[in-house]
């Protein structure tokens, strides 16, 4: 089967799934698609063929007896044979079987998958190096809906673990529902920009390009940092990070609390422009990592930091900051 088939037939099965109730796959949407892919489909038990065929307008659709569909006129008895039978057969969606398969695709472990409210279910969990996420899949999530749909899953999931809330729907919601995401330490994404669109496992997601909510701020923690009001404390000293400078600082540790990478140059000249309004050259970068570098070696903390200040420059790639991801938090 090619990538593109397999990938149309998942997109499809998982936009028709977003519906409520969830509607069946007609003959013509089949169209094209190779019956070694709707075999595997149907072995799976994410397809099921309805037995009972469709009616055709004033003609009746039978089987032949011999593994063949014909149209036949009630009045006249005049029949026909169906040349493409697959044209006139339906499906119904196993929503819980597609479940299953996304999370067997996905490599998710831990427990899974269950339904745990109506339109929401809990399919196991993501590990990114050692940070780890709980992934739940919902159906039909609408901005009146975000608060009561949060409240399911704390009540399934403890408030400290992270979670992934991957919709079936456009992730168009207004502000105040994407606060409410990001208070319960959950981020969101849709279902459709994961498909990893690999033809031997279709509906495997990759959850690995979702960045985790950061952890939150601890005592064990030695970075913390207050986003909202602009301050970040190393080993309980405040650290004298310039104004201009506070956006990328928060990228670096952003990415070191996630996956441990580099933060582009491009992206650190766009905290700098965020911050000044004016373009950030290579040059600019360069001196921003350096005033980091000294604020974190200046702080008024334990004196092990090294001469980099824990930032690491590769001048056509970016800067990263060297701390584990345990050893840092935010307080917002």
């Amino acid at each position: 089967m090619t990538s593109a088939d397999a990938a149309r037939l998942a997109a499809l099965l998982l936009q028709l799934s977003d519906r409520h109730p969830i509607p069946a796959v007609a003959g013509s949407d089949l169209d094209g698609v190779e019956p070694r892919l709707l075999r595997s489909l149907r072995a799976r038990g994410i397809l099921i063929e309805r037995a009972d065929l469709r009616d055709a307008g004033d003609t009746v659709i039978i089987a032949d007896g011999s593994g063949g569909l014909v149209e036949v006129d009630p009045e006249t008895g005049e029949v026909v044979r169906i040349d493409d039978p697959q044209s006139v057969r339906h499906h119904d969606i196993d929503f819980a079987a597609l479940c299953r398969e996304i999370r067997k695709q996905s490599g998710l472990t831990g427990p899974g998958p269950v339904e745990i409210a109506a339109r929401i279910w809990r399919l196991g969990r993501h590990a990114a190096g050692a940070r780890t996420a709980e992934v739940c899949l919902l159906r039909g999530l609408r901005p009146h809906r975000v608060q009561e749909a949060l409240d399911r899953i704390r009540g399934a999931i403890a408030a400290e673990i992270p979670v992934v809330l991957v919709s079936l729907s456009a992730c168009d919601l207004p502000p105040s529902a994407l606060r409410q995401i990001e208070g319960a330490r959950a981020v969101l994404a849709q279902a459709q920009t994961l498909l990893a669109h690999d033809p031997d496992r279709p509906f495997a997601m990759a959850f690995g390009q979702v960045r985790l909510p950061a952890p939150r701020g601890g005592p064990e923690a030695r970075l913390r940092i207050d986003r909202t009001g602009r301050r970040a404390l190393f080993d309980g000293a405040e650290l004298a990070i310039e104004h201009r400078d506070f956006g990328a600082f928060v990228l670096l540790a952003e990415e070191a609390a996630d996956t441990g990478g580099f933060v582009s140059n491009d992206r650190i000249a766009a905290a700098l422009k965020a911050a000044t309004g004016h373009d950030s050259n290579p040059e600019q970068v360069d001196r921003c990592v350096h005033r980091l570098r000294n604020a974190l070696r200046n702080h008024a903390g334990p004196r092990d930091v090294p001469k980099d200040g824990f930032i690491e420059r590769r001048s056509r790639i970016g800067a990263r900051l060297r701390l584990p991801a345990e050893a840092i938090g935010f307080l917002d």
